[in-house]
């Protein structure tokens, strides 16, 4: 109410057309302003302000009502168009000004008519149109003016502006001078207010809208002022030219506000181009290839705009060598390829067709590898061709083809071969044929190969060939045969159906062994070699072999595959408490269990330990469908696995984690299936166990990059790539009375790594023992260094200490050596301790404190109030110190419950007679409000971040602050 009151008083003083008609009325911004800000209550006040304001100027007391109405219900207008196109109170986008203007526009509509009429009945005046017009104007003007400084402004924003002082101070000085120029100056008649566009542009440009609605307001109430004392280009001929005026400020703010929204708008397109590249290029870092953009220049000049992080691997560059020029990538291509890829290029550019082509490459340690290029052209303006390129290595695929071709080879090898057409008459034999059975080629060709039948081998055993050679294009097995001089003789033979282009079969491939010397032999060396001696299932070397066949006949399958690896939970947990007796007949009955849960062409297998396999073969050739059956098979396993198992004395209850990886075709290698198989079983047991997971390649991605980086983290800690850096602590007087020693890692490629990336890591391997033990050993050192300066030798230094290493059984013996060997002062030392630490085991770890502290070693309670703080052991520990929690600081001067929460610790550390130290202080405002409330040590950026130890030594050399 007041600032409405207060503008108006303000605006009446601005040149008018009738009395109490002002031509910039800034309380309709103020109106607008506050009804966005805080809703329909406002306009209670907004109303009773307008009363007010019209009964000042010495209009009645209905008049000034009228009046105030129609100023109410202008803005209550805006207000609601503006909800209505979802309009940001920040003015980012040029749909926010054009909405804001035209809803400023029709709102006003409503208050100038109101007051036109209510002067109207009144008999002030009688030139309708005239009064209308200058009412319109003077409200319009005055919301542009006022409205989005109001709506824009914070103490956040006021403080990042003035954070430009210098930039301020020259705008200012510009801004005056442009001003007189424009309105004081004895050239004020020449009309140079174009000169105010560019002042406009800068504010519009570089303070944001806040301070460009500031400048533009100041600039309008100026030309008014100057307009209204017969100063500058709007004053002519003894009067004001009040249109042009308005049309003056009008086109100052809307080109201010439109400037501003597009240069919003622009940053934001900025960033919304850097978040699709960014995730563009992590898409294509994890393709299974390389994705490149190879730039063919006019002068036959070549460069590569984009790569995946691939090219490093593949081709042993990095992208900023080969990003202006790609040729020297050439000096590693055969030569014979380059020939034959020229001619493939050439005609692809002047066709316009892809660009496929294979060709060798070596490497820098001697080795070829093959690789496959698949490029899509895209002519550019300045003649140039783009390619956009996949690149896979093709290594395996062409080795598998030189396989074929030397399988043709061995054709004539000592397996009897014999290959038949689709009706089974032989077309031809090789010579182990003819040595193994007796039959001249000129005996068999043309004719089909003879059957022996016996009781076993009866027409319903050929039948069964037949099918599964029509269903899986593959048998595989053990028959009897006759020789051409009659002996019966045992064969191991193996059946492929040879498929045609159409999906019919075109051939029969036989090839078998004579098996009489190893019959005697077969059964033991079966169950040694590939049955589990336990469970009597198929061990690991037979799974493989199987999984290795099923994968070979998925070529020519086009059902789906799954295997399924099994996890018995806490399967260690019975072995220990019952023994490994009841463990055998729980994996006995486990086995049972899985037979009767699966086909008979299925496969189950025991690889070792608690671990099963489940083979599913046969499923359906529609991937979700598949997914649907094989998902039905686990969760049957997982139920009947998760049933009580009565084993001799007693009843276990047990549970089990799937994993589920499906297949189809020979895409694949039995080493892949386990570990994706391995990994889905992986990511169940971390969801809790008794669970199903199916693979996700993202598990694997996820591995392996925790693999990475367990193992460089290991090398770290050997080839000493950590380093300490030390963030200051100090006192009210901002004299420095100690530090923080911060862990960080200096990777050789990656650079610093983050310590929230690693240390997580480093706690789950174990590797914090080690870790944490260098840090200790470094602290004392620089301890016992700076004892030996009057300069450092006041300081303490906190180290903070893992719960897993504070939780070794030989933590307080561990460290007493360590301080006794580098012979410090243990006072000097502080440990930093979480809550986390202390509640796993609170009484060992008091007594472990209690120790240290008869030492003379510090402790300080590191995060206070981010966990499950409790007063009852917080007042039975040896602390010394509380710090309050960043997380806090941060807001304490925006948010109240975060300053209440800090009141809240600050006193339970001087009560309980602790030193309370607040962590994450980057203002002196909230270094005030600490003080103010009795925490009298800090640490922050606003004192100084982190820094190795030469930028901390560098920093103690500096003058001390005067007392604040």
């Amino acid at each position: 109410m007041l600032a409405y009151f207060v503008a108006g008083r303000i605006g009446l003083a601005v040149p008018y057309v009738n009395p109490n008609v002002s031509l910039v009325w800034l309380p309709t911004g103020i109106a607008i302003a506050s009804l966005l800000r805080y809703g329909k209550l406002a306009a209670i006040a907004i109303f009773f302000s307008a009363w007010l304001l019209e009964i000042s100027a010495g209009f009645s007391i209905l008049a000034s009502a009228s009046m105030a109405v129609g100023n109410t219900l202008g803005p209550l207008l805006s207000k609601y168009l503006l909800r209505r196109q979802d309009f940001r109170r920040d003015f980012t986008r040029r749909r926010d000004v054009i909405g804001f203007g035209v809803a400023v526009m029709l709102g006003m509509c409503i208050s100038a008519t109101g007051g036109t009429l209510t002067l109207w009945f009144n008999g002030l005046n009688t030139d309708l149109a005239a009064v209308w017009f200058t009412w319109w104007a003077g409200d319009t003007v005055g919301a542009l003016l006022a409205g989005p400084l109001l709506l824009s402004v914070s103490l956040k924003v006021l403080s990042a502006t003035f954070t430009r002082r210098s930039e301020i101070l020259v705008f200012l000085g510009l801004f005056i001078l442009a001003n007189w120029l424009i309105f004081a100056s004895p050239y004020s008649r020449l009309h140079l207010t174009f000169i105010m566009v560019g002042i406009m542009i800068w504010a519009a440009m570089r303070f944001g809208i806040s301070g460009a609605s500031f400048v533009v307001l100041a600039t309008s109430l100026f030309a008014a002022w100057a307009t209204s004392h017969g100063m500058g280009p709007f004053y002519e001929g003894g009067q004001a030219n009040l249109l042009i005026l308005w049309a003056y400020m009008t086109t100052m703010v809307l080109i201010t506000l439109i400037i501003t929204a597009l240069q919003s708008e622009s940053i934001d397109a900025t960033r919304q181009i850097q978040e699709a590249y960014q995730r563009i290029n992590k898409v294509a870092s994890r393709l299974p290839g390389l994705v490149l953009q190879y730039r063919i220049h006019p002068d036959h000049s070549a460069s590569i705009p984009f790569a995946s992080n691939a090219i490093e691997q593949m081709f042993e560059v990095t992208h900023a060598e080969v990003r202006d020029d790609a040729l020297h990538l050439f000096k590693r291509i055969d030569n014979r390829d380059i020939e034959s890829g020229t001619e493939t290029i050439r005609n692809a550019m002047r066709n316009l067709s892809p660009w496929q082509s294979e060709f060798r490459m070596q490497r820098k340690d001697g080795s070829v590898r093959w690789l496959y290029l698949d490029g899509l052209p895209e002519p550019e303006a300045d003649g140039s061709m783009l390619w956009h390129c996949f690149i896979t290595d093709i290594t395996e695929r062409k080795q598998a083809e030189q396989d074929l071709q030397i399988a043709a080879c061995t054709f004539e090898s000592q397996e009897g071969i014999f290959v038949a057409a689709a009706d089974w008459t032989i077309l031809r034999v090789n010579q182990a044929f003819t040595r193994i059975s007796g039959y001249e080629p000129q005996d068999l060709i043309g004719k089909r190969p003879p059957l022996y039948k016996t009781r076993q081998q009866d027409r319903n055993f050929f039948i069964g060939i037949n099918e599964s050679l029509a269903s899986r294009r593959y048998w595989q097995g053990e028959i009897w045969s006759r020789r051409k001089n009659g002996d019966v003789y045992p064969q191991m033979i193996t059946l492929t159906a040879v498929i045609d282009n159409r999906g019919e079969v075109s051939n029969y491939i036989g090839s078998f062994n004579d098996i009489s010397r190893h019959k005697g032999y077969e059964a033991e060396i079966r169950n040694l070699a590939f049955y589990d001696s336990l469970t009597q299932l198929p061990n690991r070397r037979l799974l493989m072999d199987r999984l290795q066949h099923l994968i070979s006949i998925s070529n020519r399958n086009d059902s789906h595959s799954a295997i399924l690896f099994i996890d018995l939970d806490n399967f260690k947990t019975l072995n220990d408490t019952r023994g490994h007796d009841a463990g055998d007949l729980l994996l006995i009955e486990t086995a049972s269990r899985l037979q009767t849960c699966v086909r008979d062409s299925d496969t189950v297998a025991r690889l070792g330990g608690d671990e099963f396999v489940v083979v599913l073969e046969e499923l359906s050739s529609v991937r979700d469908d598949a997914m649907r059956q094989a998902g039905m098979i686990a969760e049957k396993i997982r139920q009947l696995l998760s049933q009580p198992f009565h084993i001799t004395d007693f009843e276990h209850h047990g549970s089990s984690s799937i994993g589920v990886c499906l297949f189809q075709g020979g895409d694949t290698t039995v080493k892949d299936l386990f570990k994706r198989a391995d990994t889905a079983m992986y990511e169940a047991k971390t969801a809790g166990r008794n669970a199903v997971r199916f693979f996700d390649p993202a598990m694997q991605a996820i591995l392996v990059v925790r693999m990475l980086l367990e193992s460089n983290l290991r090398i770290a800690l050997a080839n000493n790539q950590f380093t300490l850096y030390y963030q200051v602590q100090v006192n009210s007087e901002g004299r420095l009375i100690g530090a923080e020693a911060l862990l960080r890692w200096e990777h050789p490629d990656r650079g610093f790594i983050s310590p929230a990336e690693f240390i997580p890591l480093a706690e789950e391997t174990g590797l914090i023992i080690p870790i944490g033990l260098w840090v200790l050993e470094t602290a004392c050192a620089q301890i016992k260094q700076w004892e030996s300066s009057h300069e450092t030798r006041h300081l303490t230094l906190a180290v903070n200490v893992s719960a897993k290493q504070f939780q070794q059984p030989d933590f307080v013996d561990v460290l007493t050596e360590i301080v006794k060997r580098h012979q410090i002062d243990p006072t000097r030392l502080k440990v930093e301790l979480t809550e986390s630490t202390i509640l796993d085991n609170v009484d060992a770890t008091t007594e472990k404190m209690h120790q240290l502290k008869k030492l003379g070693i510090a402790f300080s309670m590191d995060d206070f109030g981010t966990g499950y703080s409790s007063l009852a052991y917080l007042q039975r520990l040896p602390l010394n110190q509380l710090k309050i929690d960043q997380s806090f600081v941060r807001d304490l001067s925006h948010d109240e419950n975060d300053a209440t929460i800090v009141r809240a610790i600050i006193s339970l550390g001087v009560n309980l007679g602790l030193n309370v130290i607040a962590e994450g202080v980057e203002t002196s405002a909230q270094r005030a409000f600490l003080i103010a409330h009795n925490c009298y040590a800090f640490q922050g950026y606003y004192f100084s971040k982190p820094l190795p130890l030469e930028g901390f030594l560098a920093l103690l050399k500096q003058p001390e602050p005067e007392d604040s």
